[in-house]
């Protein structure tokens, strides 16, 4: 993640280890996403970012969120629903940044679909201003250690509340 904006509304949540809340938390994400929004979904490989866009799609109502998967090797993968869903993996990233640099980002940022990066800080000068941050983490205790942070003009500022709002009980 990018160096925190003090301004920036800002969410640490300690999720078990299990994927359903994971899942959840997307979920919960998802439902409060707009059109245009971007998310930059950071975090090593087999910290849930996969199954956190699989309860994004469901909060935002995608035709088959169970259909989510990891786009790594397709680049791009598209989920139709009211807002569609553009899931996009920078995990090889001379592959996206050539789809980028040869107008993909257009397509990619269109101000009528979510879209969700992993690995975003290895396309970080490609995202726009605005973007919603989420970093996941394997703890040392079974679990995950979640860092939700708005950034940009409007910045999300439902995240401070996030918290609050996620029972996980």
């Amino acid at each position: 993640m990018s160096a925190p904006d003090p301004a920036s509304p800002t969410c640490h949540i300690q999720l078990a280890d299990d994927p359903l809340q994971t899942e959840r938390l997307g979920e919960l994400v998802g439902e409060r996403l707009q059109p245009g929004d971007t998310v930059a979904l950071s975090g090593t490989l087999g910290a849930g970012k996969t199954t956190l866009v699989r309860g994004l799609a469901r909060g935002l109502d995608i035709d088959d969120p169970d259909a989510v998967s990891s786009p790594t090797y397709l680049l791009v993968i598209e989920h139709d629903g009211e807002i569609p869903l553009l899931h996009a993996d920078a995990y090889l990233p001379k592959k996206l940044e050539g789809f980028l640099d040869d107008g993909g980002l257009e397509y990619l940022f269109d101000p009528d679909k979510v879209v969700v990066v992993e690995w975003p800080e290895r396309v970080h000068k490609h995202l726009p201003e605005r973007v919603l941050w989420i970093e996941l983490s394997v703890t040392a205790e079974p679990g995950r250690k979640v860092v939700v942070r708005g950034e940009g003009a409007g910045g999300f500022p439902w995240v401070a509340d996030l918290e609050t709002i996620l029972d996980l009980g």
